[in-house]
């Protein structure tokens, strides 16, 4: 799915940086590492494009910037939350569908592009 950031809180005591998403009905809040933001060489701003997948398997996972492996923590009507090694992502829309185990795959949507044209 598509999204675009709509806001960045950084919690520097815990090196934790938390976007807010949305896009095609769903709003997305994830909690990324600031050492994966920077290993991976991108600064979140708000605007920014994303494409983002949940999946039960992992898939192929090399045209993706950023991949998390987590189980489920809580479902409910119209909103899903993961938790990723006590990182949290909380999705809500009308088509939320819960996995026990999931897989977490995001890039910016330029890589996605640019991947798509290589």
């Amino acid at each position: 799915m598509r999204l675009r950031v709509s806001s960045i809180e950084t919690y520097d005591y815990a090196k934790v940086a938390a976007l807010t998403m949305s896009g095609e009905g769903y709003e997305v809040r994830l909690e990324l590492p600031l050492r994966v933001l920077d290993e991976t060489g991108w600064e979140p701003a708000a605007g920014d494009e994303l494409e983002l997948e949940l999946s039960a398997d992992a898939g192929d996972v090399d045209a993706w910037e950023i991949v998390l492996s987590g189980t489920l923590l809580k479902a409910g009507k119209n909103e899903v939350t993961y938790t990723f090694g006590g990182l949290l992502c909380t999705m809500r829309g009308a088509e939320v569908k819960p996995f026990k185990k999931v897989y977490l795959k995001l890039r910016s949507a330029r890589t996605s592009a640019g991947s798509a044209s290589s």
